[in-house]
């Protein structure tokens, strides 16, 4: 490395003091609890354990101070180099070339003090597949993916010329051009019809849990407990209706944060997701990385008719593979299946889908439910009184057997194949040929005697991703294989 030749930079000085309240903000709940509302030093224990806490606080801004002080980055016109560790210097560099996309991230502190986090996503699934700078002025973090668009963009063409030269040509930059963004009803619906609605009893068990690890709270318990029993039916219905009012309001708060001023755009080559209210995020997906595209409807949703659309893309990375992907969160299906023909186009979806044979049912009916034996087994030796709720039960498991039967669809047209599974919560999946890494079928000693089988679909996003469709005809699982006869095809059997 030239260290001399290039210009380095640091993160600016305010990205200390953002570190600084991002520790402070990870112990701001001991801190209250031992300092302000419990501040009893008169025990031996309690002295150890406030001194403690401070002594691990004031080491941690110390490697913070450090890790913030020994950064540095700087680029020339191919290469990317970082100089990064808290006490043990690390150096390493990166071609520009390798570089997929750029996630930028701006957490509410970090808005607060005008910085965004950058992270550079490559195509390698390897520890090193990711490095962040966390913690840049915004012209900066534009000044950066200016560099990386141009690196991308640039393109090299030999022209035949009479000295042999070559010429290079610099493409313009693209514009953006938005293909949807949701509207504030949208967010109202999605909240209405989600399990959001229910945000408020996590939030206050974490809350209480948090609290009940330095007070005890049991007496707060037995006093809430004796006003339960106590109260009218009245008070207590009130209590309910305002506990769900306060939870639809509080799921309706959730995703206005996370969803708010959502953004899908096409940038070139990329599709760019923004989204986020306090914490505002934008993350990018070469279009030469989505492998296959999924639509998920939830059992409630379905009944409005909205869905989910995610993109599964090669080298994403783990830590934003669920976030990244998902460029629809919810909408409603015509309007995401025109989005997806229109500008997702390299995918096309099958007009009709085979439904499953009758002996399917059967077959889905038949199978022992492990589950649903050792729940019915301890009800009726521990909880005979309680029996009448297995009908609930096995109601549920039957149920949903069903509905898979009712829901599963496939087909296949020419070079794409899709597929539609699920019980209450159903997904559709669509890939073409080239993209799939391999095709598995499996059948059981049951199965056999009804002449059907599964079949495992796995394609590239960022780990191997699988679908599987469950209890189709042996003999479209036999013309899927011989779809894929250029591929090296796994054909295994597994006893049942």
């Amino acid at each position: 490395m030239t260290e001399a030749t290039l210009t380095w930079h640091r993160l600016p000085t305010r990205v200390l003091l953002l570190r600084v309240l991002e520790v402070i903000k990870s112990f701001i709940i001991p801190l209250v609890l031992l300092f302000v509302i419990n501040n009893d030093w008169s025990s031996t224990f309690g002295i150890i354990l406030r001194v403690g806490i401070l002594l691990f606080l004031l080491l941690d801004m110390i490697q913070k101070f450090f890790g913030w002080r020994n950064f540095r980055y700087a680029l020339d016109d191919k290469t990317m180099y970082i100089i990064d560790g808290n006490w043990i210097k690390k150096e390493k560099s990166l071609p520009l070339y390798k570089i997929q996309s750029v996630h930028s991230n701006s957490p509410f502190l970090y808005r607060l003090l005008s910085v965004v986090e950058l992270t550079f996503d490559t195509n390698a699934n390897s520890d090193d597949a990711s490095f962040k700078l966390a913690g840049v002025l915004p012209r900066e973090a534009q000044r950066l993916e200016d560099i990386l668009d141009q690196s991308r963009q640039r393109k090299t063409e030999t022209e035949p010329a009479l000295e042999g030269e070559t010429v290079e040509t610099v493409t313009e930059k693209p514009a953006g051009v938005m293909l949807y963004a949701l509207s504030t009803r949208e967010i109202i619906i999605a909240s209405l019809t989600s399990l959001s609605v229910f945000a408020i009893f996590p939030v206050a068990s974490t809350v209480v849990s948090s609290i009940d690890d330095f007070i005890n709270l049991d007496g707060t318990f037995d006093q809430v407990g004796e006003w339960v029993i106590s109260a009218s039916i009245i008070a207590i219905g009130v209590l309910v209706l305002t506990v769900l009012f306060l939870s639809v309001i509080i799921g309706m708060v959730i995703n206005f944060l996370k969803y708010g001023n959502f953004q899908l755009e096409r940038r070139g080559d990329r599709i760019r997701v923004e989204k986020g209210l306090l914490n505002r995020s934008a993350k990018e997906i070469p279009y030469e990385k989505i492998q296959a595209i999924r639509i998920k409807e939830t059992f409630i949703r379905r009944w409005f008719n909205i869905v989910g659309v995610e993109l599964v893309a090669a080298g994403t990375m783990d830590e934003l593979k669920d976030e990244s992907s998902t460029i629809l969160p919810f909408v409603k299906r015509d309007k995401a299946m025109s989005v997806l023909n229109e500008h997702f186009n390299q995918f096309t979806w099958a007009d009709t889908l085979h439904r499953l044979p009758t002996r399917s049912l059967w077959i889905k009916l038949m199978r022992i439910s492990w589950f649903g034996l050792i729940i019915s087994g301890v009800v009726l030796y521990f909880f005979r009184d309680y029996a009448w709720w297995l009908l609930l039960l096995w109601g549920i498991i039957i149920g949903g057997r069903v509905l898979s039967y009712m829901t599963t669809r496939y087909a296949r047209n020419e070079d794409f194949i899709e597929l539609r599974t699920g019980a209450f919560n159903v997904r559709s999946f669509l890939t073409d040929k080239p993209r799939i890494e391999r095709i598995e079928v499996t059948q059981t000693p049951l199965q056999r005697r009804f002449g059907l089988c599964d079949v495992q679909l796995s394609t590239r996003g960022g780990l191997l991703s699988v679908e599987s469709v469950e209890d189709i005809p042996r003999q479209e699982a036999d013309a899927m294989l011989a779809w894929f006869s250029r591929y090296n095809v796994q054909h295994t059997k597994r006893q049942g």
